[in-house]
């Protein structure tokens, strides 16, 4: 019982840290993105865009847990 709660308390911490990383990942990618269609590169405008998909997905997996 003790371990458990050692390990509940351990990982809060570092799931907050992920979230946040990851939410600064996403607003990074989406600069990017828009750059990338300046540029006139709409394929790799397009891929990036299914990163941020992914990633928002994940964030809000992590949000759910």
């Amino acid at each position: 019982m003790i371990i458990k709660l050692i390990n509940k308390i351990w990982r809060m911490p570092m799931s907050f840290i992920q979230i946040e990383r990851l939410k600064k990942d996403i607003s990074e990618a989406q600069y990017y993105q828009k750059r990338l269609i300046k540029k006139g590169k709409h394929v790799l405008a397009y891929k990036m865009g299914k990163k941020i998909d992914n990633m928002s997905h994940m964030l809000n997996d992590l949000k759910a847990v």
